[in-house]
């Protein structure tokens, strides 16, 4: 991490030496540093800078509720050489750029169910898919029964968009057959606990169901090189996630606050905004506490927890470490609340190990 920023460490150091006087050079200064920046920024891939194994680089811990430091929900995980993408909330591919993950790497999104905070940053991502990586063919959306509609949409939406694009930059930078979305819909069939919808070169990808009412939603578990991810989805407690999730060597489990949920709910009331007040109550109902996750991966005897999705939002320092500890109380393994910008690292070799990388 150090390595990313010292360019701008050193121009504070120049500014501070310079003194006064520096204030009247900052725009040259400043255009010095972005040289340095954008050359080293340009070159630079978090998936070649990381071991053979499975990585989990969180693009997206937040939630609907507006938090100026945390995306919608967007998880990228890397399986040797394959970057895959499960869900992609608002600001999912600013957050990846920004963290050196090329969109035009993304083989797939997969969509743990239809509620917009989950897919409401596709767009982006499927321009920066076809835009970063001259992509001639569009990016691969494989969602619940539905994903279908939302990729007709969003490519109706962005077809003029897209036209100009191709019209302004050439076909060879832009191919007309690379924009947008394609969609491939999945069912679990009646009676089966999983389903399995990759697997091709080390990498497997299943899908379970979990309790999201009123919508159709699932977890998914990725295996490559000997390790294991499971994520949850959004979901009240579930027993299909604890069974799916035995072994696993991570735990990505949503959480929500009951507590800090409370002080909310307390607040839209009191300021006669009954229909915000109604909305913080229904969605303990959906979601999982702190505790309950825990109690998940202390059944499932996966190797450590993270914690996304953070509800509610979380802008004063210290309030994410309130959902460490309250999970903590029901799982003996490593709690993390999760910010964007955080890699969990499973090397194939064994270990686990977590850093935080964000460029600028």
């Amino acid at each position: 991490m150090a390595r990313k920023i010292w360019p701008w460490l050193a121009g504070i150091a120049l500014i501070a030496a310079l003194g006064a006087g520096a204030y009247f050079y900052r725009g040259e200064i400043a255009t010095r540093i972005l040289q340095r920046a954008a050359a080293q920024g340009m070159s630079d891939s978090l998936s070649a800078q990381l071991p053979d194994g499975l990585h989990a680089v969180f693009c997206g811990t937040g939630s609907p509720l507006p938090d100026r430091t945390r995306a919608g929900p967007c998880l990228a995980v890397v399986a040797g050489e394959r970057v895959f993408v499960f869900d992609a909330g608002e600001g999912a591919a600013e957050t990846l750029a920004l963290m050196g993950v090329n969109a035009g790497d993304v083989e797939a999104v997969y969509l743990s169910h239809l509620h917009s905070d989950h897919f409401d940053g596709l767009a982006p991502l499927a321009l920066q898919h076809w835009a970063t990586g001259t992509s001639q063919t569009p990016l691969q959306l494989v969602g619940p029964t539905g994903a279908a509609r939302i990729a007709a949409g969003l490519n109706e939406a962005y077809a003029i968009d897209s036209g100009y694009r191709t019209n302004h930059h050439g076909p060879e930078i832009m191919p007309p057959t690379g924009g947008g979305l394609v969609a491939r819909e999945f069912e679990i069939p009646q009676g089966s606990a999983t389903i399995v919808l990759h697997e091709a070169d080390g990498v497997r990808i299943t899908a379970f169901p979990v309790i999201h009412a009123p919508t159709e939603a699932v977890g998914f578990r990725i295996e490559y090189g000997g390790r294991s991810i499971v994520i949850s989805g959004d979901t009240s407690r579930s027993d299909s996630l604890a069974l799916n999730a035995r072994g696993a060597d991570l735990l990505i489990h949503e959480a929500i606050s009951p507590r800090l949920n409370a002080i909310m709910e307390s607040a839209a009331q009191s300021s006669g905004r009954t229909n915000v007040g109604v909305i913080f109550h229904d969605i303990l109902d959906y979601h999982t506490s702190p505790q309950d996750a825990g109690a998940v991966a202390q059944e499932a005897g996966v190797g450590a927890l993270a914690l996304t999705h953070l509800l509610p939002q979380t802008p004063i320092p210290g309030l994410s470490s309130t959902f460490e500890r309250d999970a903590r109380t029901t799982f003996d393994g490593p709690v993390w609340a999760m910010r964007d910008g955080d890699v969990i690292s499973l090397p194939s070799a064994g270990g686990i190990n977590r850093f935080h990388r964000l460029r600028f």
